[in-house]
């Protein structure tokens, strides 16, 4: 679930606080921003297929995994049948959970220069996680105990009477493997609150010209968020850990005093780092034991906005924006090289997000003097339709900012 985060940053002064995505602030104008960011229950994500699944890990303990928890002193083919030794199957279990994430968004922008602005925003995470273990297929053991049997042998017939006789493994039971063999902490409910990454950029307005601009800048992202941990299957991190460099282009065009269209495109390189991680033994099985420093390259991220705003009149404008985001995939490095296989697998992630925004702005009549204060009030409602390991969600936004 540590993933969460990236469908729910979005930034605060990232565009224009006026009609134009490329305006930068006039020299010596300030503006502040607070958001506030609701998400509804998060309980499926977009899997590698597009598809949806359910939120929480899931995992199936076959003879191999039960083979590994008692430390591999089973050997097909020799110590058991190789066809009972793929036929058996413990359980299938996965952690039902559901996530509600409440987020407050502060930004701060100066106009250094009539064609530069410096910003900063930081966020502030409230994250609340239910979660249980929860049984979706049963064991096979009479079905293994029959093909021992057919296989003949006093070996075979030895396992094949400790498997009918064999506890059937329930969700305490494995709850109790989580913790006792694994080292995880229990599965249970979790909540978490803390700092987000801190964003600082320069924006700088290049071209001008009334109907159209363009606009670049570079920026850094602080690592100031709590990181995943490790030990807890079900929290949320709050950021990744590394320092993540920028650019981003800002583009649009007006029409009329009415419609106006925008496009912002941002890459953002994510510097290597190092953690301490899981190590798996297999791409589809999630728990492990071990753990390892790993050198940790996240894959760099495509972000794409494409804006249309209408103006009903001087106080209300209506913004529909589709956003798409693209991140490859991860590197990892570490004495362990199937390890760094295992969690490079499946690592890129793909998302599409479509927003409305009602604006209630007081800044076009403020510049015709019929307002004493230039503000805006944004009510954003945001829904990632589709996407590829990221979480489906929708989240609601009142986004508040004003130039002085």
């Amino acid at each position: 679930m540590k993933y969460i985060v990236l469908s729910i940053t979005s930034l605060l002064l990232s565009y224009s606080c006026l009609a134009q995505v490329w305006a930068t602030l006039p020299k010596g104008v300030r503006a502040i921003g607070y958001r506030n960011v609701q998400t509804s229950e998060i309980k499926n994500n977009f899997n590698k297929f597009g598809s949806e699944n359910p939120l929480g890990a899931q995992f199936r303990v076959d003879a191999g995994t039960f083979n590994e928890m008692i430390g591999n002193v089973i050997r097909p083919g020799q110590d058991i049948a190789q066809e009972a030794y793929d036929s058996l199957v413990v359980g299938e279990y996965k952690v039902d959970a559901g996530a509600n994430v409440k987020v407050h968004g502060f930004g701060f922008g100066y106009g250094l220069t009539d064609r530069v602005t410096l910003y900063g925003q930081m966020t502030y995470y409230e994250a609340h996680v239910k979660s249980r273990i929860k049984r979706t297929a049963g064991n096979t053991y009479a079905q293994t105990a029959d093909l021992l049997d057919q296989s003949g042998g006093l070996q075979n017939a030895f396992i094949s009477e400790n498997l009918r006789n064999m506890i059937d493994a329930n969700e305490g039971t494995i709850q109790s493997v989580i913790t006792n063999h694994f080292g995880y902490k229990p599965i249970g409910n979790w909540h978490g609150k803390g700092l987000g990454d801190i964003e600082l950029g320069a924006m700088t307005k290049v071209i001008d010209k009334s109907s159209w601009g363009l606009m670049l800048y570079p920026g850094v992202t602080l690592p100031t968020g709590m990181e995943d941990d490790p030990d807890i299957l079900q929290d949320i991190a709050f950021g990744d850990g590394q320092y993540d460099f920028f650019g981003e282009l800002a583009t649009g065009y007006i029409f009329n005093d009415k419609f106006s269209v925008g496009t912002i495109f941002r890459y953002t390189y994510q510097a290597p780092m190092t953690k301490n991680l899981r190590v798996p033994t297999d791409q589809d099985f999630t728990l492990a034991s071990e753990k390892e420093k790993f050198k940790v390259k996240y894959g760099d991220r495509l972000n794409l906005a494409l804006t249309a705003s209408y103006n009903l009149n001087d106080w209300i404008i209506l913004t529909p924006t589709y956003r798409y985001m693209y991140q490859f995939g991860s590197k990892y490095d570490s004495l362990s090289g199937k390890g760094d296989e295992f969690l490079s697998y499946n690592t890129e992630k793909a998302e599409h997000q479509a927003q409305m925004t009602v604006t209630l702005s007081s800044i076009t009549p403020f510049l015709k003097k019929k307002f004493l204060l230039p503000a805006q009030i944004h009510f954003n409602s945001v829904h990632v339709v589709a996407g590829k390991n990221v979480p489906k969600m929708s989240r609601f936004e009142v986004e508040f900012r004003m130039l002085f």
